[in-house]
């Protein structure tokens, strides 16, 4: 019998953490550029790191979560913006081609019509979604997420629209609590007209703003994992916030 044989007999190797594959998955679809299933495994992975209070293992997600949110969201703006209620025939034409070829949608939400929309799932599509809504007489932008907090603190919870007709129009104060959503009229605006570059803009300064309100929120010397918590609700708002994710892999280095 050949001596050797018991050598290729040897114990199988440790499994490894479904946590860290799905980590070691998200890695792969973010080297090869598919970024929406990259976060979409880096989220999963997250969420399972959290529950098991893996620390070391969250301080190594959050930096390629952040580069996966950060190029989803470059790649919305930069394409189709539709500022509609999608309710008409051409409305929802408009919409069928953000969800297709990836954009942001701004869904116009008239008084007493509120309620919770969700996007359509179209696999590895890229969209951002934003709600725009009537509230006391006036106009203010906001995510599905945070509308039922507007009652409370709309300042918080929301970002006031003004419209214009003026593409060159822009509000970019130093605080984002002060921000003003400046948008041109509802309608469907491709790259390259002027208004995209001005809806584009408000949307990005927008969700910052919204991600910061949310923080607001978060008790002072809040610390550990009671900490981490807060901030991961904060990223359901705002998932490409760099200070933000920042934030988040410092506290959990500082848990290791």
């Amino acid at each position: 019998m050949d001596n050797g044989t018991d050598d290729h007999l040897e114990s199988p190797a440790r499994p490894v953490d479904f946590a860290q594959r799905l980590w070691a998955s998200g890695q792969d679809l973010l080297a090869a550029g598919r970024y929406v299933a990259a976060r979409r495994e880096l989220e999963a992975a997250e969420r399972q790191a959290f529950l098991k209070s893996d620390a070391a293992l969250l301080a190594r997600i959050y930096l390629p979560l952040l580069e996966a949110a950060r190029q989803i969201r470059q790649f919305c703006c930069d394409g189709i913006i539709a500022i509609t209620p999608g309710d008409t025939a051409s409305q929802r034409a408009a919409l069928r081609d953000v969800l297709h070829s990836g954009g942001v949608w701004l869904r116009v939400e008239s008084a007493g019509r509120n309620k919770p929309c969700a996007l359509p799932q179209v696999p590895d599509s890229p969209v951002e979604l934003l709600s725009i809504v009537k509230y006391r007489e006036h106009w203010r932008m906001t995510l599905p997420a945070c509308k039922r907090g507007m009652g409370r603190q709309p300042g918080r919870f929301s970002v006031p629209v003004q419209w214009t007709h003026d593409p060159g129009m822009f509000i970019s104060p130093a605080r984002p609590d002060a921000l003003v959503a400046v948008l041109p009229p509802p309608g469907v605006y491709h790259p390259g007209n002027p208004q995209h570059g001005q809806a584009r803009e408000t949307v990005l300064l927008t969700f910052e703003a919204l991600a910061r309100g949310w923080l607001g929120r978060q008790e002072k010397g809040s610390t550990g994992w009671a900490e981490l918590t807060v901030l991961r609700q904060a990223r359901n708002i705002d998932p490409a916030c760099e200070p933000l994710l920042m934030r988040m892999m410092a506290a959990a280095q500082e848990l290791i």
